[in-house]
């Protein structure tokens, strides 16, 4: 046992380093540059250590142990930038607010978005790592690459993953509502990653700050996206409740997940009212219609938006329900949008799966003969 139990002096060092930063941020000597360039890094490092192992777990036209390093050392080394990154932001917003240069909304912003962070990580962690790792440490050895099936892995990976046919085939109508509110936020994930380094890395290293000019082409082209994906989470939803309405005390509510539909629902509606508010208090332009569904309800809307006291409202309603909603994700069965595709992917590898068996089956046997 004591040999699968990794040293706990490797954590030591990079911890330290997180308390560096939130120390050097907390007092002043880094800026905002420093967390958002480890962010950055942390993104470039996941982004390798995925694409090596998809090739590992895909294919076995590349060297083993070479692309194994490559994808536990990028992973590993991502994360840490990522934890670093968060301290280093995490100090010097905390010492912004101290020398009075931060608005209110930002200084309650920084804790509610620090914790949902926090939450969702650890929560994730604790169920696709932690609750499957006696699992990993007791069968991981049978798990290797020469074992794999690449071509039955990216067959699930394009039927079950990208596609969900196995739902198509169970119900259209619950495959297209699933679809719609699980590409829709994915994809929406990623266009606010990509803002991110935009809207606030960029501006932090000297560029322009282009999210200021309201009619830039490429502000424009995430306005596009923040309202399309937000329009498939959104109808995604509704259909969801209706479905859950029409076959209420039927069997196949155990397939519905109202609470998290709802809990969505709310936070897409209210980042569409908080869109429409923005654009409401901006001229008439037709590049606008970028934001179909926002720029719709802005038209609604009385001139100029609402009244700065109801658009603050609404700026907070929808900003903490957002936070409180990352932090729900782990709690509730969404995260099986997670979880599901990781074990359709392993139950397609036959061969690991009857190792796998054979090894439960001799441990059995060798347990009733030592009795």
């Amino acid at each position: 046992m004591a040999a699968n139990t990794p040293p706990k002096t490797g954590f030591v060092l990079p911890l330290c380093g997180a308390a560096v930063l939130l120390g050097a941020g907390l007092f002043g000597v880094i800026g905002a540059a420093w967390g958002y360039g480890l962010f950055a890094l942390a993104l470039v490092l996941f982004g390798v250590g995925l694409g090596a192992f998809a090739a590992y777990i895909f294919s076995h036209a590349y060297e083993t142990d070479t692309l194994q390093r490559l994808w536990s050392g990028a992973l590993k080394l991502g994360a840490w930038a990522y934890v670093w990154a968060v301290a280093a932001l995490g100090g010097h917003f905390t010492h912004e607010a101290f020398v009075g240069r931060m608005e209110l909304a930002w200084i309650l912003f920084g804790p509610a978005a620090l914790g949902a962070i926090v939450a969702v990580d650890w929560g994730l962690y604790k169920l696709l790592v932690k609750k499957n790792l006696p699992t990993w440490q007791r069968f991981g050895h049978l798990v290797t690459r020469e074992a794999a099936d690449p071509a039955a892995m990216r067959k699930t990976f394009m039927d079950d993953v990208v596609l969900h046919r196995s739902l198509y085939a169970v119900s259209p109508f619950r495959w297209f509502r699933h679809t719609l509110i699980f590409w829709g936020f994915g994809l929406m994930f990623l266009i606010e990653l990509a803002a991110v380094l935009i809207r606030e890395a960029w501006p932090a290293f000297g560029g322009r700050d282009i999210w200021e000019d309201t009619a830039h082409p490429l502000r424009l082209a995430f306005d596009f996206g923040y309202d399309f994906t937000g329009a498939m989470v959104l109808v995604g939803c509704v259909l969801a409740l209706g479905w859950r309405a029409v076959v209420n005390d039927r069997p196949e509510t155990k397939f519905a997940d109202t609470p998290s539909a709802a809990f969505l629902l709310f936070v897409v509606a209210t980042g569409f009212l908080l869109e429409a508010q923005r654009l409401a208090a901006l001229p008439a332009d037709p590049m606008y219609w970028l934001s179909f569904v926002g720029y719709g309800l802005a038209r609604m809307l009385p001139a100029g938006g609402f009244e700065d006291g109801t658009g603050d409202a609404i700026w907070y309603v929808h900003v903490f329900a957002s936070c409180a909603f990352i932090a729900y994700v782990p709690a509730k069965r969404l995260v099986h949008s997670c979880a599901t595709p990781v074990g359709r992917l392993m139950n397609s590898q036959t061969g690991l799966m009857a190792r796998k068996r054979e090894s439960s089956l001799r441990g059995l046997m060798a347990g009733t003969r030592g009795e």
